[in-house]
């Protein structure tokens, strides 16, 4: 009874493996899994180094919701996954 555990504090951290973020792990696995599927080893270290490093220059400092908000207001509606909000597009609704 004496061991307190705030769970609240961490509801809003993003889920993990290991010690990446489940993005960045994923992106860093699957081209190194494709390199050693293929016997190139060295070359799917190498392209998972480099998909890694874009991966983390893309998503920058806002992080992957920030990237889904950015893609909201950049692809067009009919192509959007987000096809149940209103459109990004129209400046100015009238009531």
């Amino acid at each position: 009874m004496s061991k307190v555990i705030r769970v609240e504090q961490r509801l809003q951290d993003p889920p993990q493996f290991f010690f990446l973020p489940a993005d960045e792990a994923i992106v860093a696995i699957i081209p190194c899994v494709l390199g050693l599927m293929s016997k190139k080893v060295f070359v799917g270290i190498g392209l998972t180094i480099v998909a890694y490093l874009v991966w983390k220059r893309i998503k920058g400092e806002r992080g992957l919701t920030g990237l889904l908000a950015l893609l909201y207001w950049i692809i067009p509606s009919e192509v959007s996954p987000y096809r149940a909000l209103p459109d990004s597009a129209v400046s100015t609704w009238r009531a």
